[in-house]
């Protein structure tokens, strides 16, 4: 009895975690971390890469001389990311066949690109692409895998 009132706990514990993840096209870099979608109208068939080497870069745009108003509410900064991985797994882990590849942009999608900072500010794009390739490996039974997103004009 104890053991299933532990289990349904430890269930129930993984139901909510699993609940408040994000599904999106996702860079992060304090944790280092991507998501790569594999369907884009369906977003939470996902792939979680760790140790993806996410890059943000901001850029502060400002007004034109004799022009400038003050914006308290709305940020100025826009971001553009860039994440690329290479993983070698099981063949029967891979979310794709060997040499297949999978590209998907904000045209297939509604759903927008994050991009989180190391200080967690967080920039949305409406602009991206995210692209899966899956490459035979020379050991046996084993695919390399290929992830690579890049998201652009993203906003706070």
């Amino acid at each position: 009895m104890r053991k299933t009132v532990v289990s349904l706990v430890v269930l129930l514990l993984w139901l909510v975690s699993a609940g408040v993840a994000t599904a999106d096209p996702r860079m992060e870099t304090n944790k280092d971390f991507c998501h790569f979608i594999l369907d884009p109208l369906n977003t939470d068939n996902e792939y979680f890469v760790a140790d993806c080497g996410a890059v943000i870069m901001t850029t502060e745009k400002t007004a034109e001389a004799g022009t400038a108003k003050i914006q308290c509410e709305e940020s100025n900064r826009v971001a553009t990311g860039y994440a690329t991985a290479v993983k070698t797994l099981p063949q029967t882990a891979s979310p794709l066949a060997v040499g297949a590849t999978v590209m998907f942009t904000s045209d297939n999608s509604d759903t927008p690109c994050t991009m989180v900072e190391s200080n967690g500010r967080a920039y949305t794009s409406n602009k991206w692409q995210s692209t899966i390739k899956a490459v035979r490996n020379s050991k046996k039974g084993f695919v390399t895998l290929q992830y690579e997103i890049f998201c652009e004009e993203g906003r706070e």
